[in-house]
């Protein structure tokens, strides 16, 4: 079945709309987090929430680019490159927080790493409450 092109096009920006909503959320979330942390608790706990969050954020960024770029080329994505994306995603991510504790190893507060990794995936759950509801 051939879907016209204006639905195609339509479909696109609802995409471009929702990844970049998704990705938008995820780091308001480790920045607004992480500002909270260093009001609080000072400059350590804040970089290592915000060092915990971005080894997560930024492999998700890459991620959607990635899929965005393959549906604008290919026009679709299949499953495939889906899983080979979400296995590239999760290597980054543990590779990014081991470099992250060999960085932060002599002044890191864990407490704060740990809240930075579980919010940027909980924002993930928050980014498709509010594109559902927008």
């Amino acid at each position: 079945m051939n879907i016209p092109a204006e639905s195609t096009g339509a479909q696109r920006a609802r995409w471009d709309a929702t990844v970049g909503m998704a990705v938008a959320v995820q780091w308001a979330v480790i920045l607004f987090l992480s500002g909270i942390a260093w009001i609080g608790f000072g400059d350590v706990s804040a970089q290592s929430l915000l060092s915990g969050g971005a080894a997560v954020a930024l492999p998700n960024a890459l991620l959607a680019l990635w899929l965005t770029l393959r549906l604008r080329r290919a026009g679709n994505v299949g499953m495939a490159a889906m899983l080979g994306g979400e296995l590239l995603k999760l290597g980054m991510t543990i590779a990014l927080l081991a470099v992250v504790v060999g960085a932060l190893r002599p002044q890191i507060a864990w407490l704060g790493l740990i809240v930075g990794v579980v919010a940027a995936l909980k924002a993930q759950w928050l980014a498709v409450w509010v594109t559902r509801n927008s």
